[in-house]
């Protein structure tokens, strides 16, 4: 069965919505008296062992497999925001962007097929082409708490396949009387102000509410914060693929090649250095009417944006021709080439939304909600990019080292190696792409409960219409010397850092911004300018219908719920494919089923003692992006990839099995989750290397498309234990300790055109733990905490294995402390990433070679903080 959801409905539908509420309330028999204080659901307390408390209350609580972090920890040092809160919850693992937590992975499954919401409602995507919410554009300042359903039962979303992260947003109605949090700090990064930009690091925020009317029945909550942040990153690498052999004769091969004589030689080296200046700011809102216990009613609002300003200047040595020379750990080239480049993305992504709900107790059994949703999202990428080549000749022959893992490059000729005289300009780039998604999603659900003391039946029912437009432009123009005018980097250049990246390798030379642009502007009509066709351009629709019936029944101890979701699912899509030099419009369509049953279990064994098992079935749908009959050209620093979509894509389907005991002794939580996923079309990227003329002349490119696997198995095990110890004697009973560790084995088949391959979930560390000691006494508060993501599977090359992508495991240390005044002002301290812990990415037999190395540098905050 297909169904099709005609927009135009949502306006009647809205107008539904609001009539049945004024209804619902109108019809409302059980009005409260004036005066008397409304439904309280959770209060917000501070202190780090009351957010414990307050995080173990909802987990008990809840019938799902369930974690959450409390108000009190979101935005709590050393946890600036969502991301990173996330860390700490058992199952979820956070990928990282230019060393800040970003995109979370719930027990195996990368962002972009896990579910976030906020207080249920849809959130648009803000990537170029996947279905991924970037956690930290999300005000941490609008949080009451972050939950991540880990069980979904019938009424949640189908589209969830590791879980859904929800965002409970605060309410007036959370306290007796109004509140305000504010706080103010200034971080000083270890590594900043040798690149480009030198502005401070700071954050701002405040939250505050409180409840009016004549009997304050209305609550209002508003929320802001900016923040800036400013740091550089120093990086070497290899690009992709990262490694080769040789032949007897010296001639290069692909790494693993029969032909090859097994010793592993770097393709080249690459120096960065990365400068960050980072923007973020959000504002939220929320109104709500409860006139009475039977009914309430609430609007709220967000907007949040976030602006990465970046520079990345790249200095890169690449050999050409036969090695000569060669032993195990070295070998000579005759002549080689150097690149200096520079690319300066500007990331802008923005979402917004919109959200008017009501819940209406018509009678004691009898419970009607429903909400309507809008959601816009957005990310806007303009980019400038230039780059220098020298030829390839003896001037840049150079001689390697490789017997550390950093490789050692020594120029036969250094006089010549970075002469900027020597370097001609490649081309000059400038580059936009715009993506904008627009959602609208109205619910219903019907609740019963039959309110029995010892026999207790509850049953409840629901839709979902969802209407989703997402679409894709891009535009490249690029500027390239005219015959006879020369343009060498020594017109536009600049020394590099003195500090060494990996206390080893200087770059530079570089070119100067600001140089380069009045170059340019003063030598336009020497340029050929030649602009791309759109071919990457694309415009996705969406539409889902959804239903469910669930029923739940307990008998003393023992609850089952068990239920069955109903998904329909309708895709459209227009793009171009090029053929030559011809432009052909190609659309696509199609629709599919899903009818996903589950069936739940809780037992109460104890008061502190609570089993819980679980079957559900869920979906991952395809990125919007992948079902795109497109190609899009993209550039990291000089290196060129090419995206295919692939309208055929299906979308996952998973089988899961969970579960979980917990133990709940006073001011403590002690649990062990078992959990197990089999997947049907488990979908990745494959990635080859082929030789292509994309712009700029044939050049090694790195082809990538979205593929369905043939199967992806998932088996874990979870455990937790929080613990305030309030036993010990003073002052020892003002610590306490919480710690947690995910393991997984994962099984992951495709095929590649070399043929079936087998290997571990990619993007999915086998271990992940998290550990925490942190002492609360009187006025003082301290932290010592730990995160360590083990190594995972990043990449997988279709044709040469041996380039396959792994990241190393990466431990982090943070500490806070504070200090609390009677007064409600707390001042604060906290150092993040006390390790110096950088990313490494290996590559190669035993994942020894080095792919790319990152070093992050230590992070430093003072500031204050206010709660009244």
């Amino acid at each position: 069965m297909t169904i099709k959801i005609a927009r135009r409905a949502y306006g009647p539908l809205l107008l539904a919505t609001t009539a049945l509420a004024t209804a619902a309330f109108a019809a409302s028999a059980r009005a409260q008296e004036a005066g008397q204080a409304a439904e309280v659901d959770e209060i917000v307390v501070t202190g780090q062992r009351e957010a414990q408390r307050a995080a173990i209350a909802v987990k008990r609580a809840e019938f799902e497999v369930m974690d959450a972090v409390s108000a009190d920890d979101i935005g709590k040092l050393p946890d600036h925001n969502t991301a990173a809160a996330l860390r700490r919850i058992p199952g979820v693992s956070v990928m990282e962007d230019q060393g800040e937590p970003r995109w979370p992975i719930l027990r195996g499954l990368a962002s972009t097929y896990n579910r976030t919401t906020i207080d249920g409602a849809f959130v648009g995507s803000v990537d170029e082409s996947a279905r991924t919410v970037p956690m930290d554009i999300v005000p941490s300042v609008m949080a009451g708490r972050v939950e991540v359903i880990k069980t979904v039962t019938p009424e949640n979303d189908g589209n969830a396949i590791g879980g859904v992260i929800n965002i409970a947003t605060r309410s007036a109605f959370d306290a007796s009387r109004p509140f305000f949090n504010g706080m103010a700090s200034y971080g000083v990064y270890e590594q900043h102000g040798d690149v480009r930009n030198d502005d401070p690091s700071y954050r701002l925020s405040f939250a505050a509410g409180r409840r009016f009317g004549a009997a304050d029945e209305w609550g209002v909550v508003i929320g802001a914060s900016h923040e800036q942040l400013d740091y550089d990153i120093p990086q070497v690498e290899s690009a992709a693929p990262s490694i080769r052999e040789y032949t007897t004769a010296g001639a290069p091969v692909n790494s693993g090649a029969a032909n090859g004589n097994g010793i592993q030689v770097p393709t080249q080296l690459r120096l960065f250095w990365y400068n960050n200046t980072k923007q973020r700011s959000g504002v939220n809102g929320k109104l709500e009417w409860r006139p009475n216990v039977d009914f309430r009613w609430e609007a709220s609002a967000l907007y949040a944006r976030m602006e990465d300003d970046e520079e990345r200047t790249e200095f890169r040595t690449e050999p050409t021709g036969n090695v000569t020379n060669q032993t195990r750990t070295s070998g000579t080239f005759a002549t080689g080439r150097n690149i200096v480049g520079l690319n300066q993305p500007i990331t802008r992504r923005e979402i917004g939304l919109g959200r008017t709900a009501f819940r209406w107790d018509a009678t004691p059994q009898w419970r009607l909600d429903g909400d309507l949703v809008y959601s816009q999202a957005g990310l806007e990428t303009p980019n400038t990019s230039m780059e220098f080549r020298t030829a390839s000749n003896a001037n840049f022959g150079f001689s390697y080292d490789t017997s550390n893992f950093f490789p050692v490059f020594t120029p036969t000729n250094p006089t010549a190696f970075s002469n900027p005289a020597l370097f001609n300009l490649q081309q000059r780039r400038v580059s936009l792409v715009e993506t904008d998604e627009n959602t609208t999603q109205a619910r219903f659900n019907l609740a019963f409960d039959d309110g029995g003391d010892t026999r207790n039946l509850k049953a409840k029912f629901g839709a979902v219409l969802r209407s989703s437009d997402r679409s894709y432009a891009s535009s490249r123009t690029d500027y390239t010397a005219r015959t006879g005018f020369i343009y060498t980097l020594d017109q536009v250049d600049r020394p590099g850092p003195d500090t060494l990246i990996e206390d080893q390798y200087r770059l530079t030379p570089r070119i100067d911004v600001a140089m380069a642009e009045a170059f340019y502007e003063g030598n336009a009509a020497n340029f050929n300018v030649v602009t791309a066709a759109p071919t990457g351009n694309y415009d996705v629709t969406e539409d889902v219908f959804a239903g469910y019936a669930q029923a739940s029944y307990r008998m003393g101890d023992l609850t089952l719920l068990g239920g069955l979701r109903y998904e329909s699912t309708e895709v459209g899509s227009d793009a171009v494919r090029a053929t030559g030099a011809t432009l052909t419009p190609v659309s696509n369509s199609g629709d599919y089923d899903n009818w996903l049953p589950s069936l739940h279990l809780r037992w109460d064994v104890r008061d502190d003692v609570v089993v819980r098992a679980a079957w559900t079935n869920t979906i991952g749908r395809p990125d919007f992006g992948s079902l795109a009959a497109n190609e899009n050209v993209s550039f990291d620093g000089s290196q060129a990839t090419l995206s295919r979509g692939n309208p055929g894509l299906k979308a996952r389907e998973s089988e899961g099995l969970d579960l979980s005991f917990e133990y709940y002794p006073t001011d403590g939580l002690m649990s062990v989750a078992l959990f197990t996923k089999d997947i049907a079309n488990e979908i990745f990227t494959l990635s080859s290397v082929q030789n292509l003329d994309v712009g700029r002349g044939v050049e090694a490119v790195i082809v990538s498309t979205p593929t369905n696997a043939e199967t992806a198995k998932i088996r874990g095990v979870e455990v937790a234990f929080q613990q305030a110890l309030t036993m010990l004697p003073a002052p020892f009973d003002g610590f306490g300790v919480s710690a947690n560790a995910t393991f997984l084995d994962t099984e992951f088949t495709f095929l590649t055109t070399a043929g079936q391959r087998h290997t571990g979930l990619f993007q999915q560390p086998s271990t992940t733990t998290n550990e925490s000691i942190w002492y609360q006494r009187g006025p003082i508060e301290a932290r010592v905490s730990h995160n360590y993501i083990g190594g995972f599977l990043e990449t997988i090359n279709d044709t040469i294995p041996n380039a396959d992508q792994y990241w190393k495991g990466r431990h982090v240390y943070d500490a806070s402390v504070s200090w609390r005044f009677d007064n409600g002002i707390t001042v604060f301290a906290e150092g993040q990433n006390l390790s110096n812990s950088g990313r490494r990415e290996v590559t190669g037999p035993g994942r020894t070679y080095l792919q790319e190395s990152a070093n992050y540098g230590r992070t430093f905050w003072i500031g204050l903080s206010a709660s009244f």
